[in-house]
């Protein structure tokens, strides 16, 4: 996608405007183990199951050569102050290139940051993807999403996002990595079902994941979900084992444990969403009123989202 602004040039910039698109599904990781003792970061991540949701993050950018290279990024059209993750995406695209670029990056999404939407991840990969497009389609997608991946993992922002993401639909990382690294069981639930979750407020991923007593509770509770999710990978078990996961490792704020219990009394099985002060739940199309009324009697703002059963993609 190339285009040329209608500007007049001036001495020492080539005023030829490269532009890319892409975007990537939001994921609800449901439970997780962290494998992060190894030095090379493509191989660092979490093994675990979650599903890519229809709304994510779409990522456009826009970069011409320059005399001084500088990157500005946005969100829903407001400035990020201190976009480390985004940030990182593009210096490691820069790096790669002879040129002095100016980048503006405009990512759009309509899921909140923090509560355990997968946004930091979605936003890394379609940027990841967008920028490689502008710059000329010079790495492969999966090298392009292996340096999402990196950042993530650089920031202690996420582990597994950007790989489950890259793939799209219920995705169990067996093995932990970056995409083309980790290996992956993807299944396509039916079409008829939705995924209904809300969200009180973010919590930190990066100070969760700093904390070695609740690294260790993690794994400790995270230990043996995988083979019974691979054995049996319908979202009924992502269901359930999230919740047994959850429960395990009790990061609920008072007000989220009082919504799950809510939703257990009218019979809805749900589980916290990792990691946010948030809950999820799967139904069949018929019952998404009686999940979105459970959620906002509960005092949160229900979102009703389509599985995505396609992965990340380059316009």
């Amino acid at each position: 996608m190339f285009k040329r602004d209608n500007l007049e040039p001036s001495e020492g910039v080539i005023l030829t405007v490269k532009t890319g698109l892409s975007f990537s599904p939001c994921q609800i990781t449901g439970f997780f183990s962290i494998h992060d003792t190894l030095s090379d970061p493509l191989k660092i991540g979490s093994t675990g199951a979650g599903m890519s949701l229809q709304q994510g993050v779409t990522t456009s950018v826009r970069i011409k050569r320059a005399s001084q290279s500088k990157i500005a990024i946005s969100f829903n059209g407001k400035p990020l102050a201190n976009p480390l993750v985004s940030r990182t995406v593009v210096r490691e695209h820069l790096e790669r290139s002879s040129e002095t670029l100016r980048v503006n990056v405009s990512h759009r999404g309509s899921l909140p940051m923090g509560c355990g939407y997968g946004t930091s991840g979605a936003g890394a990969l379609s940027l990841s993807l967008a920028l490689n497009q502008a710059l000329g389609s010079h790495l492969s997608k999966i090298e392009a999403a292996q340096i999402a991946h990196k950042a993530e993992v650089k920031h202690k922002t996420g582990l597994g996002t950007v790989t489950s993401a890259f793939y799209g639909g219920l995705v169990i990382r067996t093995r932990a990595g970056a995409p083309g690294i980790a290996e992956v069981k993807k299944v396509n639930p039916s079409s008829s079902l939705r995924v209904v979750s809300g969200a009180f407020g973010p919590i930190s991923t990066s100070g969760v994941l700093t904390n070695s007593g609740l690294r260790k509770r993690i794994n400790s509770c995270g230990r043996g979900l995988v083979p019974l999710q691979v054995k049996s990978p319908e979202t009924k078990t992502l269901l359930r084992l999230s919740k047994r996961f959850a429960d395990c490792l009790g990061l609920f704020s008072p007000r989220l444990r009082g919504a799950l219990a809510k939703m257990e009394r009218k019979q809805i099985v749900s589980s916290m969403m990792m990691i946010g002060e948030s809950l999820f739940t799967v139904v069949q199309r018929d019952l998404v009123s009686e999940a979105k009324a459970s959620i906002k009697s509960a005092g949160l703002i229900p979102v009703v989202s389509k599985i995505s059963r396609q992965g990340a993609v380059v316009f």
